[in-house]
């Protein structure tokens, strides 16, 4: 009788045991299936000068009349543009997104994003991030040109464009944007872990205390300087309160919520000149 027992007791722990594992798989099956659902692709598009210089050729310089007909594309397929910081709350869990979110972003803080850039995001309703360089800043801030063919932003310029609601503010360090003694802001192969922590969080500090002094914000992207990225670099972005970070990697962006740590590795696709406008959201988006 009592190894009937002991039997019939085994019986109904290996039953219990099934009928628990199914219902963790099912679980697991509504979950997966809810944060499949619940994610987002997100591509983040590349520009950096926006306007006219004729005696340049550079895949770098875009003429409004291209950037404004990419808005238009966009537009007309349904996609919705979005700040880094709505991205990064939707990842944390709390925002939402679009169906169709796009991030715009431009490097180097160029004079034409306020010229001809500004006029055309107001226009059709889009939100753009510029990532702006410290020392050029300065320099311009300094000895302002007008001319938006070359000159960079001046502090006063940056202010307009955070106060305009349409432009998100983004940290491109404050003098690293060189090739020399380092690629950006890559850690050199000399150059111990300490030293180049150090180096990094005592740059992008800078940028983030002028930015926080003559313009108000204080930004939570950064942008790599010529997409140079190092490992070590996250710590130092975290540790100065950061949240996304953007790379020049040409991937769409599969973001869900709970998954924070793919925000230090955000790809982009640039847009080159030369190529139109179809042929370019074609390539990328696939559609």
């Amino acid at each position: 009788m009592k190894r009937c027992f002991v039997l019939g007791r085994k019986g109904v722990s290996a039953a219990v045991f099934l009928l628990l594992l199914g219902l963790f798989s099912a679980v697991a099956a509504v979950r997966a299936v809810t944060v499949s659902s619940s994610g987002r692709e997100i591509p983040i598009l590349m520009y950096h000068s926006v306007g006219y210089n004729s005696r340049v050729q550079s895949p770098y310089l875009l003429s409004p009349e291209v950037f404004e007909q990419d808005l238009i594309w966009l537009r007309n397929a349904g996609y919705t543009a979005v700040f880094v910081s709505e991205v990064v709350a939707y990842a944390h869990g709390q925002g939402t997104l679009p169906e169709k979110p796009v991030v715009l972003t431009l490097d180097d803080g160029y004079l034409n994003n306020l010229t001809y850039v500004l006029p055309l995001l107001e226009k059709y309703g889009m939100k753009a991030v510029v990532s702006v360089v410290g020392s050029f800043c300065e320099e311009y801030t300094n000895h302002p040109s007008p001319d938006p063919s070359y000159a960079y932003l001046t502090w006063e310029d940056v202010s307009s464009l955070a106060a305009s609601g349409w432009v998100e503010i983004g940290n491109h360090t404050y003098g690293m944007h060189t090739t020399s003694p380092r690629k950006g802001c890559m850690r050199r192969p000399d150059e111990s872990v300490a030293s180049y922590s150090a180096a990094l969080s005592s740059d992008l500090s800078r940028l983030q205390a002028v930015l926080a002094d003559r313009v108000g914000v204080t930004p939570t992207v950064f942008a790599y300087p010529y997409g140079a990225v190092s490992s070590e670099a996250v710590y130092v972005l975290q540790s100065l309160g950061f949240r996304a970070a953007l790379t020049c990697t040409e991937r769409i962006n599969r973001i869900f919520p709970g998954e924070e740590e793919a925000l230090f590795r955000l790809g982009r696709f640039n847009r080159p000149s030369g190529e139109t406008t179809h042929a370019f959201m074609t390539r990328v988006l696939g559609i």
